[in-house]
């Protein structure tokens, strides 16, 4: 029986040779990773789909994204010929001894951060009473002189038995040792615990660990922001209308004032409004999206105008920097849209 089976398979083979051929040499080809990472025009979110809420808007709020693809040498070579496409060195999206895997989890854990901001100054502003509650420590860096076990994801517990509760008494405890001390610390990887140690070294004067470190907050309210995430977002950029979005979700006033407004900008807890990368990309995101308004930060308006002069878009464009100037270009434009 094997036989038989061992002669059709080779007899297979004979009579399609030239096909498998092709088909492993094709499957190769569309496999050889030339050290690129692609960016491209993205699209929108509808973040009314992402956030539950008592009070029905006329209009929405989209968050802007820009498209990514890992640079496999057919859509580099394509990238080559697309000016639209940008192709950028994976060797400067992170450091020597990183893989693009921590990267991708880094701006995984920037994404969250974002989110846990725009919570914060949607609390606020809408003066709805909030609490924060737990403290998470994240590695975000490791460098190579760093010697422990640890990556970049993991949740930092303790430090040789103290738990960790402030970054600031983690520095003044590695700044009470010396050059060559061993500390131990236990962190949690998948939700497993586990011990490491690590050698302080000095540097200009200074005692590190190696190991650049987030910290987050667990925000609670009882009206709770049920905000749907994916596990493949990230980055920063969507913290500005997150928290926008977020803001008309606990209010009653309808902020969009029936307009489709697409946004990019980071937020920090204070509402201040800070630049991004790849605002091009997500103007043209908008555009395709037919939206009525484009909010940027102020640092990136210049360039979003300039290129929206070049492709002759109408969309009307504002700058912005802090939640509060979002809310008032929103009331202006949307009078103006009203008058209109």
């Amino acid at each position: 029986m094997a036989n038989k089976i061992y002669a059709k398979i080779k007899n297979y083979i004979k009579d399609n040779y030239k096909f498998l051929i092709g088909v492993i040499l094709i499957i190769t080809f569309f496999n050889i990773d030339t050290g690129y990472s692609i960016y491209k025009p993205g699209g929108v979110i509808n973040m009314n789909n992402r956030i539950t809420s008592d009070y029905k808007s006329e209009g929405s709020f989209n968050m802007a994204y820009v498209g990514y693809m890992e640079g496999k040498l057919p859509f580099y070579l394509f990238g080559k010929l697309n000016p639209s496409w940008e192709l950028v060195k994976n060797t400067s999206l992170k450091e020597d001894n990183e893989s693009i895997d921590d990267v991708n989890v880094r701006e995984h854990l920037s994404y969250l951060n974002a989110t846990r901001n725009a919570k914060i100054v949607a609390y606020k502003y809408s003066n709805t009473p909030y609490e924060i509650k737990n403290l998470h420590f994240y590695v975000t860096y490791v460098t190579p002189e760093n010697d422990s076990a640890l990556k970049v994801g993991d949740e930092l517990i303790s430090y040789d038995n103290i738990k960790m509760t402030s970054f600031d008494d983690f520095k003044d405890y590695i700044s009470s040792k010396s050059a060559g001390d061993k500390i131990k610390i236990t962190y949690l990887r998948n939700n497993e615990e586990f011990d490491t140690k690590a050698t302080l070294y000095e540097e200009e004067n200074a005692l590190y660990t190696g190991l650049g470190i987030m910290e987050e907050k667990d925000v609670e309210s009882e009206k709770e922001l049920d905000i749907k995430t994916k596990d493949s977002e990230s980055g920063p950029s969507g913290g500005l209308i997150m928290a926008l979005s977020m803001y008309n979700a606990l209010t009653s006033e309808d902020i969009t004032y029936g307009m489709k407004i697409v946004g990019t900008g980071t937020i920090d807890e204070d509402g201040t409004v800070g630049k991004i990368g790849s605002v091009t990309y997500k103007l043209a995101a908008a555009v395709k999206a037919k939206a009525d308004l484009f909010i940027c930060p102020s640092d990136n308006y210049d360039e979003a105008l300039k290129y929206a002069k070049d492709k002759k878009y109408e969309i009307t464009i504002r700058g912005v920097d802090t939640f509060e100037e979002a809310l008032n270009v929103l009331k202006e434009e949307g009078e103006r849209n009203v008058t209109n």
